[in-house]
């Protein structure tokens, strides 16, 4: 063990220590205190977490909020090989494979759900986790039952159901950079009983960590004939309300319906998007500025960010003979307007805006035979429409030698230059499928899966150049349009060694869909993307079920893989011929003794390009460079994590406290490998701490997140050549703490 890794073991227990001068610990029962049974729905069905014959992490979401983890990026650094970015778009990465896309047109490598609704938009899903009951992360390929765009893995968010019996909670929180935030729900019966309601909200408003230094600065254009912004106090800040209400009938013959409205609404200054600093960027060469170096402040003269989410769906399930059929209908209507300061800093150089509408339909119908038979099957169909338009405005001044060879580089091309491009697009995929288990003895059983697929999607895009110098201006259309027929599935074995001990493997196949390069003009989609991955894996429990431990061992190639690429004002898709990536997963959890529960993850990953010639456009624009054996871009191949928690009795009250330690080794964010573009290896940690009268209705709660205050990058978009292809990034957020109280009714 290196030395990194020692150190942050004895953080997480030196925090975790008792002070037994102070309180006690509490007694354990005679029997022991096993670990909790985890009952999770990743299979469609509600199974045990380690009776499960895939490798799935599942997040208790009222122990998350304790800890300060509201977001999907808090939760997904709890599970090995898994990465979260956002810059313009949610980009989640499992097992070395996600979604490199920022504009529409492309899909994501990891598949969203939401009560078991597919999200299409990426633009407006990384959003407020609140009175969630469970996160569940499905690692490996999942065509079978996720279908398209499960190449990496998938992600199911459940929210918590309407209860039968009366309950309610409120809470509120304060912390650093006037965090201000409201959350609580009302759940029970509703008239004779027959019908269960919930009602769950949550307020956030945060100030933003960023600075600016040009607040304050009277608003203008940022160029000529451009939109007029205001500078913002701050960047990074977040005003946003949320609603759900959510109703659940039982009717005579074991019917059930469930119906769930909500809302989101965002209005702020959005996150910070600093430019790193190169020898040569266009504001320093025609106006002398450059960036700011601080990850903590950002000179911007203008940003705005604005969402809003509306969805409707209803679950409905009824007993069909021994099987039961379940039917989830979904409608979800998305706005997202997003305008920055395109170069961070004073001078008048580059704006860009990003304006997205979408609506989401989809509908998924399927029967599941009854619990404990020799066979079980589940077979479905599926079906999803999603309109999307989006539409990109960048305007900006460049040097007049960067189009006029022999020209200065310090003189501005007058007028600059203006582009505009987007469309709508149309997407339609239907599936039929099928998943099922079949026991060839009490310890052997056979898994298969198939899933039959077909996509299609066509475009109505332009593109709208505006050079004033050279008398330029025209708009170009296209109707990029293709489909795809998709045979994906899944075949293995499982096998229960003793009562405690479940071995299995599986081969699966995934498929990502083609892509259109939106506004780009290219006549061709860019091709599918597909994986073939075989995965061993060993679930045991040991020490009276005190303890769990969880190996999983994976290859996985990779063909026509999508990747970013910068173009001459934007980034576009392009296809990697081959990719493979091997890794392994360990996973523990120990319970000493009932006051403790120590936790231990590792993943390990040898994630390369076996075959991509390419050019670098930052650092060898004439060069043609085959990155055969390169690391991939977006992803590091360690990631450890380290928990540690203790219950202990202080008189009449119970406190609990916790220690998390994430460390992820070094990340290339191209395909390149340049330490240019490079984040070498951090670690995070965070700590919480809670006391709740025992018996007693209320909690305080306080966590300190980040505790190190690291700056790391999180991701990098390099820009295109017309921005002097500088490199874009987000950072790790600051050392954030946090107080709050919650009251049970």
């Amino acid at each position: 063990m290196t030395a990194w890794p020692r150190l942050s073991m004895a953080g997480a227990l030196i925090f975790c220590a008792p002070a037994h001068a102070q309180m006690a610990a509490e007694q354990p029962p005679a029997s022991g205190d096993p670990l909790e049974t985890v009952i999770i729905t990743a299979e469609r069905r509600s199974t045990a977490l380690d009776a499960t014959p895939a490798a799935i992490s599942a997040f208790d979401g009222a122990r998350l909020a304790g800890q300060g983890a509201n977001s999907l990026a808090d939760v997904l650094n709890l599970a090995p090989n898994t990465a979260f970015s956002a810059q313009s778009s949610t980009q989640i990465f499992i097992r070395g494979i996600g979604d490199v896309f920022l504009l529409a047109g492309g899909d994501p490598g990891v598949a969203l759900y939401a009560d078991g609704a597919y999200l299409s938009d990426q633009t407006s899903t990384n959003l407020a986790l609140f009175d969630t009951q469970r996160v569940e992360i499905l690692r490996g390929p999942q065509g079978a039952l996720y279908g398209r765009n499960a190449t990496g893995g998938a992600v199911n968010l459940v929210s918590a159901p309407p209860t039968q019996v009366f309950a309610a909670r409120a809470g509120i929180e304060g912390g650093t950079y006037g965090r201000k935030q409201a959350e609580g729900y009302v759940s029970g019966p509703l008239g004779g009983g027959a019908t269960a309601a919930r009602l769950s909200f949550q307020l956030k408003d945060f100030a933003g960590y960023t600075r600016n230094p040009l607040a304050g600065t009277p608003p203008a254009p940022i160029v000529a004939g451009g939109p007029v912004f205001t500078p913002p106090g701050r960047l990074d800040d977040l005003r946003s309300a949320a609603l759900r209400l959510q109703t659940s009938s039982r009717f005579a013959g074991g019917h059930q319906l469930r119906l769930i409205a909500a809302y989101y609404h965002e209005h702020d200054n959005g996150i910070s998007l600093p430019i790193l600093i190169d020898p040569l960027m266009n504001s320093s060469l025609l106006f002398g500025a450059y960036p700011e170096t601080d990850p903590r402040r950002l000179a911007s003269q203008g940003s705005v960010n604005q969402v809003d989410v509306r969805m409707l769906q209803a679950i409905y399930e009824r007993p069909l003979g021994d099987s039961t059929l379940s039917l989830t209908a979904a409608w979800r209507k998305s706005d997202v307007h997003h305008a920055w300061d395109g170069d961070q800093t004073a001078a008048p150089s580059a704006t860009l805006s990003f304006t997205t509408a979408s609506i989401d339909r989809s509908v998924d119908l399927h029967a599941t035979s009854r619990d404990g038979a020799r066979l079980q099957w589940l077979a479905g169909l599926t079906m999803l429409h999603f309109s999307q338009r989006q539409d990109v405005a960048l305007q900006a001044q460049i040097p007049l030698g960067f189009v006029a060879p022999g020209q200065s580089l310090t003189t501005a091309l007058p007028g600059g230059f203006r582009v505009k491009l987007g469309g709508p697009i149309q997407t339609r995929s239907a599936a039929v499928y099928a998943d099922v288990r079949y026991a060839l003895t009490p310890s052997l059983a056979l898994l298969g899966g198939a899933r039959l697929n077909r996509d299609t999607k066509r475009a109505d895009e332009y593109q709208e150049l505006t050079v004033p110098a050279f008398g330029l201006s025209g708009v170009q259309t296209g109707t990029p349009r293709d489909g795809w027929t998709s045979l994906t599935g899944s075949a293995g074995a499982e096998y229960q060694f003793t009562s405690n001990t479940l071995g299995y493997a599986r081969l699966s196949h995934g498929f990502k869909s083609g892509a259109v390069n939106l506004g780009a003009l290219q006549g061709n989609l860019v091709k599918p993307e597909k994986v073939v991955a075989l995965e061993l894996g060993w679930k045991t429990r040991f020490l009276d079920r005190r303890g769990a431990f969880n190996i999983a061992l994976f290859s996985s190639l990779y063909k026509d893989m999508q990747v970013a690429q910068a173009s001459s004002a934007n980034v576009i898709l392009a296809n990697a011929s081959r990719a493979k990536i091997h890794g392994a997963e360990f996973e523990l959890q120990l319970r000493p003794a009932p006051a403790w529960l120590l936790g231990a993850t590792l993943g390990l990953m040898d994630p390369t390009y076996a075959d991509f010639t390419n050019t670098d456009t930052r650092n060898a624009p004439g060069r043609a460079v085959n990155v055969r054996g390169n690391q991939l871009a977006q992803v590091s191949r360690a990631q450890l994590g380290l928990s540690a928690e203790t219950t202990r009795s202080v008189g009449s009250h119970k406190l609990t406290l916790r220690g998390d330690y994430v460390r992820r080794s070094k990340v290339y964010f191209t395909e390149f490998n340049t330490p240019d573009t490079m984040q070498s290896g951090y670690g995070l940690l965070n700590l919480a701490a809670s006391l709740r009268p025992a018996g007693g209705r209320w909690t305080l709660y306080g966590y300190v997140r980040n505790a190190g205050n690291t700056a790391a990058y999180t991701s990098m978009l390099i820009t295109g050549t017309n921005l002097g292809s500088a490199r874009q990034v987000t950072y790790t957020p600051p050392r954030l703490i946090g107080i709050g109280a919650t009251r049970d009714f």
